[in-house]
């Protein structure tokens, strides 16, 4: 029974942060750009959808299916930098 419980564990872990999940860093003092603007809409669009198949994944047959790509530290700088929520 522990051995299932571990694994279940690992697998959630595995699992990408949805990006509504994700908070704010620090501001870097920067200012936020158009260019910010579009690579945070870009990556935030990237990660819903590698969640969205690590959730299939794990409904479907126990495994996320996302890959490895997660881009959650820059998504957090980003929001940080504009103010995002």
């Amino acid at each position: 029974m522990k051995k299932l419980l571990l694994v279940a564990l690992a697998t959630f872990a595995g699992c990408a942060t949805p990006p509504s999940n994700i908070k704010a860093g620090p501001s870097d003092g920067k200012q936020c750009t158009q260019a910010d603007k579009d690579r945070l809409a870009d990556i935030t669009s990237r990660q819903q959808r590698v969640a969205n198949q690590d959730a299939l994944g794990v409904f479907m047959i126990g495994v996320p299916l996302g890959g490895s790509e997660t881009h959650e530290p820059e998504i957090a700088r980003l929001k940080g930098r504009c103010g995002a929520k």
